[in-house]
């Protein structure tokens, strides 16, 4: 006998509907396996999917997915769960796999407040250039490269300007590498204060491996760990931000709160809403 799941997509760090980041969210889901919700992300194929696994009163339980593994953290899956699971009023808290993570939503925009990030050193700069397909003098020259986590492992690689950033492309057999040494530049955020428009502050790229090298249209967790590295380095600056996804016909802007608590924010656009059957 077959069974249905309440199933939604929305359109996350999207300022209309059709843009932003996709997401899939599957309610009701404590009955399903592991391996049933990884074969569901497969199935999406979106950057990751969201599994609701048990709900009360301002709080639920949720598991997220790529196409290729469970992940603890994820920014866009946090915030745009937590709008489909209260249709962008109010707040609630999520609880995930690297722990709790409340989100509120004020005037049309979700803000969550993330978990903390963790800075792990840096990678050599003619490595940084090579991974990106770049010439080492095209990195930012005032701009360290760093390694971050939250979650997801990060590279934050500071290019020079816009047509440096534009060009950019991951180097699939030195990520490969690199990751198979054991340096954590799985996710890699390349950035530039030389923004696409005139009301954002930094222009952003972000590519990963998940059953193939992506590009993502809007990270949460990347620029969770950017919110922390702007801290770091300029303290408490208040409201930024951030474009992403315009190279892959995706625009998507974040909102980063740089002081304390680090915030980041963005829209969030319903698109479908369904049923999913399973035997």
């Amino acid at each position: 006998m077959s069974r249905t799941y309440p199933i939604s997509i929305v359109d996350v760090f999207a300022e209309k509907p059709l843009a932003g980041n996709q997401l899939a969210v599957v309610q009701d889901a404590q009955t399903l396996t592991d391996q049933q919700m990884q074969d569901i992300a497969r199935e999406t194929n979106f950057s990751e999917t969201t599994f609701v696994v048990a709900r009360s009163a301002g709080r639920a339980t949720v598991r997220i997915f790529t196409p290729s593994a469970e992940l603890p953290f994820a920014g866009h899956p946090t915030l745009g769960t937590a709008w489909e699971l209260t249709e962008g009023q109010g707040e609630i808290v999520l609880d995930l796999g690297l722990g709790p993570v409340p989100v509120s939503f004020d005037a049309g925009i979700g803000w969550m407040t993330p978990p903390e990030v963790q800075f792990n050193g840096s990678i050599e700069p003619a490595n940084a250039a090579q991974l990106i397909g770049i010439d080492e003098d095209e990195l930012s020259a005032s701009l360290p490269i760093e390694l971050a986590q939250v979650g997801p492992r990060f590279v934050l690689l500071p290019v020079r300007d816009l047509a440096v950033l534009r060009r950019a492309k991951l180097n699939g057999q030195l990520h490969a590498e690199l990751v198979e040494r054991g340096i954590g530049v799985q996710c890699v955020f390349v950035f530039t204060d030389d923004a696409y428009e005139p009301d954002a502050n930094y222009a952003s790229r972000m590519f990963f491996n998940a059953a193939g090298i992506r590009e993502d249209p809007a990270t949460g967790s990347a620029n969770t760990a950017f919110a922390a590295y702007l801290y770091k380095h300029f303290g408490s600056i208040g409201e930024v931000v951030v474009d992403q996804g315009v190279e892959i016909q995706r625009p998507s802007r974040l909102y980063l709160h740089v002081g304390e608590p680090l915030r980041v924010g963005g829209r969030v656009q319903p698109v479908v809403r369904g049923e999913l059957t399973l035997p």
